[in-house]
């Protein structure tokens, strides 16, 4: 063959091979988009998805949000199927990478995942004003330190609104309780003496968590501790001799027995008054004539007006037997008139 006609066979070569290249193979890899097919590509919101479709029907898919790629239907030229990518909460590649670096949304740190940072409060005994207290755990500031309430943690040994800081926790201390409004001194508080729930009563007080009487009190060798506090059981009228007895009818309590007072005796339905009383004049059986005589300083006396004679208290204008003096009786039908005997 002539020498021309070689050289003219070799320059034609590339053209032969670039044409057959792009015909209808099924099974060709293309790195973009084939001769015939489109290229779209659309930005989500969380990272965007990139689609190549070629003639060969293959199209890969790259998905931000959740951090995974995925291949369906073919494989790209040069380029290694994405098995995963980074996950919502920081994640971790394998064998792919996501799109903008795998963060996130659009590039930014997640607030509360395990790759993101996590904003937290501050704990009791930790430093802070009054104007951030509100960034304490208990939303209270002492001035210079976060106070914990009780059950609050309290890592830095203080700082505790109510009750101490042991252990790390915020509770009462021992001889204390939590009794609703904070913690209590249950040894020598007499509203809650022992327990939660026992008050000390009246002349009372609380010693080592338990109701004593005041040793401070007139007369305190007389009391005794009874349910309700403490009374003088020589003269308490309602607790006279023990804590249940209680003196009744006008009697009062003195040396720890109900007995009237002064002036006074018992007659059997209480106490009465001897001493002007005409049912019991002097004594409870003395009874004066309510007629024609007082009580008097526990004597029987003639009312006003009347006289004693022979023991009788008369009336001696107008008494015929005492007409005038004691024993002056009118004769012969004669009654007695203004103390005189007369027709």
């Amino acid at each position: 063959m002539p020498a021309w006609r070689l050289w003219g066979i070799v320059a034609l070569a590339p053209f032969v091979w670039m044409a057959c290249s792009g015909s209808d193979g099924d099974d060709d890899e293309t790195p973009a988009a084939a001769r015939g097919g489109t290229a779209t590509g659309s930005g989500g919101g969380d990272g965007g998805e990139t689609t190549a479709a070629g003639d060969a029907g293959a199209a890969a898919t790259t998905n931000a949000r959740g951090g995974t790629t995925s291949a369906r239907g073919g494989s790209t030229t040069g380029g290694a199927t994405s098995t995963g990518g980074s996950t919502s909460t920081g994640g971790s590649n394998r064998g792919g990478s996501t799109s903008r670096g795998g963060n996130v949304g659009t590039g930014g740190s997640a607030s509360a995942g395990t790759g993101g940072n996590q904003l937290s409060c501050l704990s009791a005994g930790t430093y802070c004003t009054r104007s951030n207290a509100s960034d304490c755990c208990s939303g209270a500031c002492d001035g210079d330190s976060c106070c914990g309430f009780l059950g609050d943690l309290c890592p830095n040994g203080f700082g505790c609104c109510s009750g101490s800081c042991i252990e790390g926790i915020c509770q009462c201390p021992p001889g204390t309780l939590d009794c609703g409004n904070g913690c209590v001194d249950i040894e020598y508080d007499p509203s809650h003496c022992g327990d939660c729930d026992t008050q000390c009563g009246t002349s009372s007080l609380c010693e080592s968590s338990e109701c004593v009487c005041d040793p401070n009190l007139f007369d305190a060798q007389f009391y005794v501790m009874c349910a309700d506090g403490c009374f003088n059981t020589h003269s308490d009228a309602e607790h006279c001799g023990d804590c249940t007895t209680a003196c009744a009818g006008g009697t009062a309590c003195a040396g720890s027995v109900c007995e009237c007072p002064s002036e006074m005796l018992d007659c059997g339905n209480g106490c009465e008054d001897i001493v002007a009383n005409s049912e019991h004049c002097g004594s409870c059986e003395n009874a004066c004539d309510a007629s024609t005589e007082d009580c008097v300083n526990r004597q029987c006396q003639c009312k006003a007006g009347l006289f004693l004679c022979s023991g009788v208290c008369v009336d001696r204008q107008t008494d015929s037997m005492n007409c005038g003096t004691c024993g002056n009786a009118c004769k012969g039908g004669k009654t007695c008139q203004s103390g005189v005997c007369g027709n």
